[in-house]
């Protein structure tokens, strides 16, 4: 007895991986993400007509997985991946702004004096 055909393989999809977006189902949105996982898309602020950033997380079976950060304003659109401790690194830089203009969490973005 011989198959007819060859048999598919069953993705290990990472407990982060939304299936709905990965792209082991799904045409992958840019070239270089092909047959990455896809986490959901977390979006900061409210879209508005001059710009929005969005991030989520991919990987590839095997590789720790990277966050990628997608930019969009009137001048254009951006993205890049960074590595677990480049996020980290620039979350310890955006935490130190917030510090230097004054912010608390909770306060919103009424100007300060």
């Amino acid at each position: 007895m011989s198959r007819t055909s060859t048999p598919t393989e069953t993705a290990a999809h990472p407990d982060w991986c939304a299936p709905d977006r990965c792209g082991l189902l799904v045409p992958p949105l840019l070239a270089h993400m092909a047959r990455r996982h896809r986490g959901i898309m977390l979006r900061v602020g409210e879209v508005r007509a001059s710009g929005l950033v969005v991030s989520y997380l991919i990987g590839v079976d095997g590789e720790p997985p990277v966050i990628a950060v997608h930019t969009s304003s009137r001048a254009g659109g951006a993205w890049a991946e960074l590595r677990l401790s480049q996020a980290d690194e620039l979350v310890v830089q955006l935490q130190s702004l917030l510090m230097q203009a004054g912010y608390r969490r909770g306060e919103g973005d009424r100007e300060r004096v």
